[in-house]
This record gives C-alpha cells, structure tokens and sequence, in this order.
C-alpha cells in the first residue's frame, strides 16, 4: 500500500482531526513533509479539507486534515 493510500484510509476510518506532524507521527511516515504534499495533493483532488483548529491527537491549533464535508 502506497503512503498515498495509507494517509487515505486513515482519514477515512477516523472521525478525528489530525495535524499533519501527528499523521506522520501515528502513520510513521517520515519525513514529515512527505505527509504534508499527500495532504496537499487530496486536498486538490477535493478528498480533504485543511483548515487550522485544534488537532484531536496534540491539542494544538494546526493546520488540520479532515474529509471533505465532514
């Protein structure tokens, strides 16, 4: 399974929201800039939304990654 994908799915079973130093972190994908481009690129095929609030893992005010019209 590519990163892609992994980064896919997990969005998609969690109702969470994440940042994307704790997807890298949960989904060890490293580096984190790595999460950050999958991010970018499904917010662009308009599979994510990315907005700063509060990340449900650290608790800091991020930009966050979540489904689109979740």
């Amino acid at each position: 399974m590519s990163n892609i994908e992994i980064v896919q799915n997990f969005i998609n079973s969690e109702n969470d929201l994440y940042c994307d130093d704790c997807l890298s972190e949960k989904l060890d994908i490293k580096p984190r800039q790595q999460v950050n481009q999958i991010c970018n690129k499904l917010k662009i095929q308009g599979l994510l939304k990315r907005e700063v609030k509060q990340c449900s893992s650290c608790s800091k005010d991020k930009l966050i990654n979540k489904l689109e019209g979740f």
